[in-house]
């Protein structure tokens, strides 16, 4: 949890008010990502006042029921509105309302994940974050947390498995397993980083999937990747599991740049 000096703003007094506004109407289409969508639908709650400045976002689970996906878009949503300056992590994880217009932050647009060359140094970005990461999580790690890593790293083998793969069902559970990692840090700003890059990473993925469908050699080797570095994580070995996922991240990045340039 983090501290509350850090994340308070010390706006107003007393415990702010939670905004029950529903997002009316607002199912999304399959057109853009969803996460894209989710985001410009709670942004045009907060800037039109429906959640005003002060107030607690309604949870995660009240969201995703009203815009009919899923908590993990959710959470890349709001991770990006907080880039944005339009909310800010208080009370533990609680998002509030900080601003109803925007400020200039980090962004990564969908332009760059279609094209190689910032992808490439998007990916970079990602590796040096989850290099530390994995390191933490075999400091920090819990059994029940390692319960939700063994789960992932079998919901991925699932996905994977057939003679053809599901794009979407392939991305979300690859970047479950990733998050699970994340989420062992027990670091608020790694998730919330690792979850605003969530959105350009699924999207990476499903377009190299698309692209130039997963050959068979590389199944088991994604695969056998991600349970060497639940290992070395279950070990408490944190050179080890740094060691593994930067091994990993190097051969992904390279797999899903040559799924993007493949002809």
């Amino acid at each position: 949890m983090r501290n509350s000096e850090c994340c308070d703003t010390g706006v107003g007094g007393g415990k702010p008010p939670v905004s029950d506004a529903a997002i009316p109407g607002c199912v999304l289409s399959r057109g853009e990502t969803l996460s894209d969508q989710a985001t410009k639908a709670l942004r045009l709650r907060i800037m039109s006042g429906d959640f005003k400045v002060g107030a607690k976002l309604p949870s995660e689970n009240i969201l995703a029921r009203d815009l009919d996906v899923s908590r993990t878009v959710i959470r890349e949503a709001v991770s990006r509105l907080k880039a944005e300056g339009l909310l800010i992590a208080r009370q533990g994880r609680a998002a509030f309302v900080l601003r109803n217009r925007p400020r200039r932050g980090f962004a990564i647009s969908e332009s760059d994940v279609e094209d190689i060359d910032c992808l490439s140094q998007i990916l970079e970005l990602r590796l040096g974050i989850e290099v530390a990461a994995a390191a933490l999580a075999a400091q920090r790690c819990t059994p029940d947390a390692l319960e939700d890593l063994w789960a992932a790293i079998a919901e991925f083998r699932t996905s994977r498995a057939g003679q053809s793969v599901c794009a979407n069902a392939c991305a979300e559970a690859d970047l479950k397993f990733h998050r699970s990692i994340i989420d062992l840090t027990e670091n608020d700003y790694f998730i919330d980083l690792f979850s605003y890059l969530s959105a350009s990473l699924r999207l990476a993925i499903e377009l190299g999937l698309q692209a130039a469908p997963a050959r068979e050699d590389d199944r088991p080797e994604a695969l056998a990747e991600h349970e060497a570095i639940a290992a070395a994580i279950e070990a408490n070995d944190s050179e080890g599991a740094a060691a593994r996922m930067r091994e990993h991240l190097h051969r992904s990045n390279r797999r899903l740049i040559e799924q993007l340039t493949t002809e």
